[in-house]
């Protein structure tokens, strides 16, 4: 496995003095005289020991990196066979359709084909890649203090690079920076560049033009321009131009999430261009192929955030101009530290031997001794032309796509900004002292480092809590420096000064700061999952005055395991909980020990009578294999966990519980916005609108304690939770997506039975 780094603050005198702050007053430069950096920044020359090096070092560090030859593919993808007979489909349906000459139709279907293909092929330079490269030499400095990368990460890419086979970078997505930073640091150390998928809404002017010549093919973002009905043509030419450039040697990157998470958490995955590379090794184009996860984070997003979005406004499209002022907003603003980490590469022909080897043991054990076999057929009617015919292939696919996201979120580097955001939004919301939020800061990184991730800063935590501070700056986080003053004698002394800091958490500021809250979900997400599943299950006890005297409050763990994987199965859209090759009730087993390690929750041990217990012993000297199985069953059943009522682990839990309450409260007035729906339909998007005014509704009232909990992403994944429950219908129209209640949710009672299931969860306990 790839090494995890400690993190750092990076050298950044020279910008420093840039930007006109003292040496001795740099946070940056403090922290170096007393830390090793644990990365290489990469945007550090080191020059050669020619004087032309010296002087212009970067100019020669650029042009002395090693150039590769990137094969254009334009004929051989047009002469696919592949792509001919889809060719001649929609020739048929245009015939069929316009009821014009076949061989018009054929020529039409032609000149589509390729102009799909020209408007869509990377025409990479190498040129242009080394020009582009000495700019961000100059230009990335200007805001950002440092980009980190391990070297030993860069080892391994370069051996990767060596074996010849294709490398295939799948990037999580955060910024427009992400695929600048990638690209940048492979180039820099003469790894192949890749071949990048872009979506079209990059194409303009001029800006376009570059992405193209720096490796970008360009994607629609929607590919069918009638929803339901699939663009054979454009389809084909997508997956034959991916499957070419693959046999040709290629790199390729794509983000695995699709867009950008808006949100600041993982996105669930998009298995399309995926499904490609994988039928690439099925058909024998490639004989294997690398998967490298990659993951990006930033002290402060580069390119803005997405509050309007989430806010239900809709995206404003990119143009010339709107680039123009973003890039030079960014150009004089402070974005702190940028990491990136390159994951483990994993070889596809392994997995695929591995997923074939589970799906045989299983097939053995549930079905029949027949071994089934991955199989397919080409098509040009299913996505990027591949038709799937077993279930198996399908969820290969989605398999590794998800083992790619989790192994990624689980590497993302954590800045200092998403530790103090997360603190804030979720221990100090009403506010803190200085001298709690270092305390807090404290004991969350070493809980951090007890967990293996990846911290990327050191030094002092009061001057790193200082550093993110300025990097959220004052519409993120408050500071007032705040007189103490106590009664003596009956008289009021000024005793000093106290810094107090408390979250912006009005809207819409306080969605931006949970953005950056929302990457520590990740670390703490099952401990949150259990503590409310535990909520839930003892409502009517918690805050009981005669059950909190009697100090006997308990609960089964059999009982606490369905609970926690009911609210796992509410939010299986925002999160991977496991990896695909994991058992997750094994998992929530495991963060349920965890908790008891910590006395939140402390196993009692289970006393049975002595007739019990005999027969038990009795019964063990003839039990065979599932004898074994029902007992072991049987003792889960019987273990009891004891609440602890220790003020200090009640509010523990809290903190583990507030973590997930926005999205709670999400879900369950999604919910409740269902009894809308009863006897009639509405679009996908006017629902949506009804549910952040329902919400914003309670917000005002006080009802929904989270500003947060505004957000337009877990409203949609709410809505697919309840298409996949069978409890939404679906139906498209000209683009536009219609819901209504299937019949048998199609009452009042039914749907409030919806809510009542979810509302469990927002439940919460009286730390007071």
């Amino acid at each position: 496995m790839y090494d995890k780094p400690r993190g750092l603050f990076s050298r950044w005198l020279r910008i420093t003095i840039i930007r006109g702050y003292p040496e001795g007053d740099s946070l940056v430069n403090s922290i170096i005289k007393q830390h090793m950096p644990f990365g290489l920044n990469i945007l550090v020359v080191n020059p050669g020991p020619a004087l032309f090096s010296k002087v212009f070092s970067c100019i020669s560090h650029v042009w002395s990196r090693k150039v590769y030859d990137y094969a254009k593919i334009t004929q051989m993808v047009l002469n696919d066979e592949r792509l001919e007979e889809a060719v001649k489909m929609t020739a048929w349906e245009t015939v069929a359709d316009e009821g014009c000459s076949e061989t018009k139709a054929l020529t039409k279907a032609k000149e589509r084909a390729k102009t799909i293909l020209l408007e869509m092929e990377s025409r990479i330079s190498n040129v242009l890649l080394k020009l582009a490269a000495w700019v961000l030499y100059k230009l990335l400095p200007c805001f950002i203090q440092s980009a980190v990368v391990l070297p030993s990460q860069i080892e391994m890419l370069k051996k990767a690079n060596e074996t010849g086979l294709p490398l295939v970078f799948l990037p999580l997505h955060r910024s427009h920076l992400d695929y600048i930073m990638i690209s940048f640091t492979l180039l820099m150390n003469e790894v192949r560049y890749p071949l990048i998928a872009a979506g079209d809404n990059l194409k303009i002017p001029f800006f376009g033009w570059l992405l193209r010549g720096l490796g970008a093919f360009f994607i629609k973002r929607r590919i069918d321009p009638v929803l339901g009905r699939k663009d054979v043509l454009y389809r084909t030419t997508l997956h034959t131009y991916i499957m070419e450039s693959l046999r040709a040697g290629h790199n390729i990157e794509f983000f695995i999430e699709g867009g950008r998470t808006r949100t600041g958490k993982p996105c669930m995955p998009k298995g399309g261009i995926l499904s490609v590379i994988i039928d690439a090794y099925m058909d024998g184009t490639v004989e294997d192929a690398l998967l490298v996860p990659v993951t990006i984070n930033y002290e402060r997003l580069v390119d803005g955030n997405f509050v309007r979005e989430q806010l239900g406004q809709p995206k404003k499209m990119e143009t010339f101009w709107s680039t123009i002022r973003a890039m030079w907003e960014t150009l004089k603003g402070n974005y702190g530290i940028v990491k990136v980490d390159f994951c483990q590469p994993f070889s596809l022909r392994e997995m695929l031997s591995a997923f074939q080897a589970q799906q045989n043991k299983l097939t053995v054990n549930k079905t029949s001794p027949t071994e089934k076999t991955l199989k397919y057929t080409m098509s040009s009617s299913s996505l990027y032309g591949t038709d799937v015919i077993v279930e198996e292939h399908r969820q290969l696919v989605d398999s590794i796509a998800r083992h790619v996201v989790y192994d990624s979120s689980v590497s993302t580097p954590i800045m200092s900004t998403n530790i103090v955001a997360f603190l804030l939004l979720n221990k100090f919301r009403d506010g803190c002292t200085l001298d709690k939020l270092v305390e807090a800061f404290d004991m969350l990184r070493q809980d951090l480092e007890c967990r293996k991730r990846d911290i990327a800063f050191c030094g002092e935590s009061l001057d790193i809590i200082n550093h993110a501070m300025d990097i959220l700056g004052p519409g993120l986080v408050q500071q007032q420096r705040q007189e103490i003053t106590e009664v003596i004698d009956g008289q009021l002394i000024k005793s000093g000064f106290v810094t107090a800091i408390r979250p912006v958490s009005i809207l819409p500021n306080v969605i931006e700061l949970s953005y950056y809250s929302n990457t520590m979900l990740t670390c703490y997400v099952m401990d949150s999952i259990v503590v409310s599943a535990l909520y839930a299950e003892l409502q009517s006890q918690i805050n009981d005055p005669e059950a909190i005297a009697r100090n006997n409050i308990t609960v089964s763990q059999d009982l606490l395991i369905q609970r926690s994987l009911k609210l796992c199965d509410i939010l299986k859209y925002e999160f991977i909980f496991c990896k695909p090759c994991q058992d997750l009730e094994h998992v929530v087993v495991e963060a349920i020990e965890n908790l008891s390690y910590t006395d939140i929750i402390m196993l009692q041990e289970q006393g049975c009578l002595d007739e019990e217990s005999w027969s038990r012993r009795f019964a063990s000297k003839f039990d065979d294999s599932s004898d074994e199985e029902h007992m072991s069953s049987n003792r889960t059943k019987s273990i009891q966990y004891k609440l602890s009522l220790v003020p200090e682990h009640a509010k523990r839990m809290e903190f583990l519980h507030t973590m997930l309450r926005p999205l709670i409260d999400i879900y369950t007035f999604s919910a409740f916005t269902l009894k809308k729906l009863v006897g009639r339909s509405l679009t996908e998007r006017d629902l949506i609108q009804e549910i952040l005014a329902e919400l914003k509704t309670n917000l005002d009232r006080g009802i929904v304690n989270y500003g947060e909990s505004l957000c337009v992403d877990p409203i949609k994944n709410s809505l697919k939770l309840f298409e996949k429950w069978n409890v939404l219908e679906c139906h498209p129209q000209e683009n536009i997506k219609i819901l209504y209640l299937k019949d048998e949710y199609d009452k009042d009672w039914a749907v409030t039975e919806i809510y009542e299931t979810i509302a469990a969860f927002k439940w919460t306990r009286n730390v007071n």
